[in-house]
């Protein structure tokens, strides 16, 4: 049996895999994978008869609970299905056809502190058999089923008694009980109440029809939230940019589009057929083509086509992306981005309402009046303290994806909404780290970890701003601090090995990375460290193979390509090594360093031309570069130009007077 350790530690990975998991769900993922509902008559002689199909219940919805109860008043047992997927509640309506069964049902009434009988029993004994029913109070998951005992009974069948053992242990016994309907025994009472059944519906069932999606009339959100600022062109003939944050003052209705959409085309028009009246109520139209850029002439055509005389954007990378997260976390089922999708906004930059596919101005136009009512989009008030959102996971989702702008605005709303939880703190820090303001950045975690001295991720982004400005020793305490607390910490491990290997101690650095390694196996970038840790030492072959499997974990990046060339020149692979820095150039074409690495490889094949191609090609991606600057005044030496290499020299000591390697160079050349 495994053993609690003596001091409580977190798990990163766990705490991740958790996180990884409900994302996966609230993505419209399942924990039942595809497997359907499943149906059984039972025979009564220990077998079954698997009844999904004729039943109609074998949805691939991933059920979650039923309740078996009688909707209609009819007598027999209709069902309330569950679901995770698809239709969250479906009502299954039994039609047995009239005279082939009937039934009784039975309401228990205990005593006053239980007053409908949980835990008691009850018996109906007919001429052919005994039937028992039991009444509980949860029967499935998350789910209560009727607390009256329904039995049914075939049409020639005869009820003899009921027997009921109440909660308590007391049986009670009631002879010649009605043939149907319903009853009522009261607990010690000893008689027979009759309880009459609702009148059936005289709706037929019908087969499921379509239905108009929820999402077609959009979603008011309780608690508005700030929509994400940009700065868009207009197309060709309006000529001119934009700021969502400029457009403040008055309703905006901001809809996304695309040309290859069909649904687009008619709700762009209708906009225009009812832009008087969409102007008089004061709303702005902002219509942003998500088409990529190289269809803007298309964009163009189809505006004047539907002579479109509101604002038309082309919306670049960044604001397509920050809409679609957007749209994905403002909502517990994380959906990508719809087209066509709007977003209606107030007059403070907020978004108030949400529509998914078409909507219609009419509809636009009804919202905009109803949003001025104090209890809207829901009647009554709130019995509660009313919902908050969670502007720190909106933030933290921007930054995951880059989206800096964005994210500092969710983190300035979470502020302003009074949040300062350490985690929040911290995941500021890192948007702050992003955006140049370091000194803010330290004192913000200082802050988290004054309030949550467990939080170790505070501590590994503390460390590493400390050691960007050279206080070494405060990092090391605030790493080895985080390792005591999560001694399997990847990235602290990783963080101290660094400094070790800054300090030259080559060793310890090689054991915390192979720690880190432990902890986080899948994680490339630690096997490139421990690759550099090992190719400092000479171990070239172990590290060859670090920096392989870094590569096959998907780090493939120039660094490790140009690392893995050094490597196989170093133990004698030159037809490898050449390989990998024509990788590193292909990983990074605007990178100068692997075409640096090409031309020495040139140089020592005795390729001058060839090697001042790539030194060419260097000086244009970084035209002072020393190294490019230094390689360009031995290759013309070595193709026997004395005199062009003595003045390329000159020009490398007078643009960089502080090399000794220029001023050691044109000394020999002279």
């Amino acid at each position: 049996m495994s053993q609690s350790p003596l001091q409580a530690q977190g798990s990163k990975g766990y705490a991740d895999a958790w996180r990884a998991i409900n994302i996966l769900i609230r993505s419209d993922g399942t924990w039942s994978g595809r497997e359907r509902n499943l149906c059984f008559r039972n025979r009564g002689d220990g077998t079954f008869d698997d009844f999904s199909f004729l039943t109609g219940l074998d949805l691939d919805s991933d059920g979650r609970a039923f309740v078996p109860l009688d909707l209609d008043g009819d007598g027999d047992q209709d069902l309330i299905l569950k679901n995770r997927n698809g239709r969250q509640l479906r009502a299954f309506r039994n039609d047995m056809r009239p005279g082939r069964a009937r039934s009784l049902t039975v309401r228990l009434q205990g005593t006053s502190s239980n007053r409908d009988g949980v835990g008691g029993r009850v018996w109906l004994t007919t001429d052919r058999r005994t039937l028992m029913r039991e009444i509980v109070s949860g029967s499935g998951y998350l789910s209560q089923r009727s607390r009256v005992a329904t039995f049914g009974l075939g049409s020639e069948e005869t009820v003899r008694s009921v027997r009921v053992r109440w909660p308590l242990g007391t049986v009670e016994a009631f002879d010649e009980p009605p043939q149907q309907g319903g009853i009522v025994l009261v607990e010690g009472e000893g008689a027979i109440r009759s309880a009459s059944l609702p009148e059936p519906s005289a709706v037929a069932s019908e087969p499921a029809r379509s239905v108009r999606s929820a999402g077609e009339s959009g979603t008011w959100l309780a608690k508005p939230v700030p929509a994400p600022d940009f700065v868009l062109d207009e197309i060709a003939g309006q000529a001119g940019v934009v700021r969502l944050s400029g457009q403040r003052g008055s309703p905006v209705l901001l809809n996304f589009w695309a040309t290859w959409c069909p649904p687009c085309r008619s709700e762009l028009a209708l906009f225009q057929s009812q832009l008087d009246e969409l102007r008089t109520a004061g709303v702005k139209i902002l219509a942003v083509s998500v088409d990529d850029r190289s269809q803007s002439a298309a964009v163009e055509k189809l505006s004047a086509e539907l002579g479109l005389s509101y604002t038309v954007l082309l919306a670049d990378s960044k604001t397509a992306e920050a809409y679609s997260v957007l749209n994905e976390r403002l909502f517990d089922r994380r959906r990508a981005l719809a087209i066509p999708t709007s977003f209606l906004l107030d007059g403070e930059g907020r978004i108030v309402k949400v529509y998914r596919g078409e909507v219609e101005p009419d509809r636009v136009l009804a919202d905009l009046h109803a949003q001025n009512r104090e209890t809207l989009p829901f009647a009554g008030r709130w019995a509660k303290s009313q919902p908050r959102r969670d502007y720190q996971e909106l933030a933290s989702a921007f930054a995951e994806r880059g989206l800096g702008t964005a994210a500092r605005a969710m983190f300035d709303e979470a502020l302003a909404q009074g949040g300062r939880s350490p985690l929040l703190l911290n995941n500021l820090a890192g948007a702050l780290i992003a955006d140049g303001e370091v000194e803010r950045a330290e004192a913000v975690l200082r802050e988290a970890l004054a309030a949550a001295p467990g939080l170790t991720d505070a501590r590994v982004n503390l460390a590493s701003l400390l050691v960007r400005r050279g206080a070494v020793g405060e990092a090391e305490s605030q790493l080895e601090q985080a390792l005591a607390q999560q001694p399997r910490d990847g990235q602290a491990l990783s963080a101290l090995g660094y400094i070790r290997f800054s300090q030259g101690r080559l060793d310890a650095a090689e054991a915390l990375f192979r720690r880190a390694i432990e902890a986080q196996p899948e994680d490339p970038r630690l096997r490139e460290n421990l690759g550099a840790a090992l190719a400092s030492q000479g171990k070239s072959e172990d590290a060859l193979r670090e920096y392989q499997l870094a590569l096959q974990l998907g780090r493939d990046t120039a660094e490790i390509h140009t690392s893995l060339g050094v490597l196989h020149m170093q133990i004698g692979n030159p037809s490898q090594g050449l390989a990998a820095f024509l990788s590193a150039a292909e990983a990074d074409p605007d990178s100068p360093v692997p075409q640096l690495y090409l031309a020495r490889y040139q140089l020592q094949a005795g390729n001058i031309s060839q090697a001042l191609d790539r030194i060419q090609r260097a000086k244009q991606l970084a035209p002072n570069n020393l190294e490019a600057a230094l390689l360009h005044v031995q290759a013309l030496a070595l193709q026997g130009q004395p005199e062009a290499a003595k003045r390329a020299a000159e020009e490398v000591v007078r643009q960089h007077p502080e090399s000794p390697e220029a001023k050691r160079l044109l000394k020999e050349l002279r």
